[in-house]
């Protein structure tokens, strides 16, 4: 791998953190083994970046894919439904990290923990929650500034000081939309409990 392409250590460590704050908010409803298998897969990636331990072959990450299906399967009773969908997409969002090997695949999946955020809302959109998700939002953004060369995209601090401003920049616009843009109905939705947030979709 070139090493333009190589992931930079601060982006990887954002992105570690920015897991970590995407699964605290689904802890009361999220099975256990999810857990358990971002421990595995983040001490995992960390050992391949110290170079102490290889990239799982084909049949390995073939199995954790399996694996998580049945886990999903036995734990939710489904494949299908609100539960079972945001259970597999953030076990995706784990299992992204063991074939992460370029910045492409790091952006990709800086990209798909912007939806898992957004999962969190579907349980609980209360105040204190929409607060806590700037943190995994703020996380991302510095795991996608780290991923550029410069003296600032280095340093852990000043990076997420810089995430943190484009996200204070953006607040007004996202007003702006949360006010004016039309609430269209959606192409399809999901049987939701009466109680649970309405996903868009």
């Amino acid at each position: 791998m070139s090493r333009a392409a190589a992931i930079p250590r601060i982006s990887l460590t954002w992105l570690l953190v920015a897991q970590a704050l995407v699964i605290i908010p689904h802890l009361a409803h999220l099975p256990l083994w999810v857990i358990g298998l971002w421990l595995g897969c983040a001490t995992w990636r960390i050992q391949i970046y110290r170079m102490r331990a290889n990239y799982p072959p084909g049949w390995a990450k073939a199995g954790l894919m399996l694996g998580a299906g049945l886990g999903v399967f036995f734990s939710r009773g489904s494949l299908v439904g609100l539960d079972a969908g945001v259970v597999l997409l953030i076990a995706a969002f784990i299992l992204k990290l063991l074939e992460m090997h370029t910045r492409r695949d790091a952006l990709v999946l800086i990209f798909l923990g912007f939806f898992a955020v957004v999962t969190a809302y579907l349980f609980n959109d209360s105040f204190l929650v929409a607060l806590f998700s700037l943190l995994p939002v703020t996380a991302l953004l510095a795991a996608l500034i780290g991923l550029q060369q410069s003296e600032i995209a280095t340093r852990p601090w000043p990076t997420a000081r810089l995430a943190g401003g484009l996200l204070v920049q953006a607040v007004p616009l996202m007003l702006l939309l949360f006010i004016f843009f039309p609430r269209l109905a959606p192409l399809w939705s999901l049987p939701v409990p009466n109680d649970r947030g309405v996903t868009g979709l």
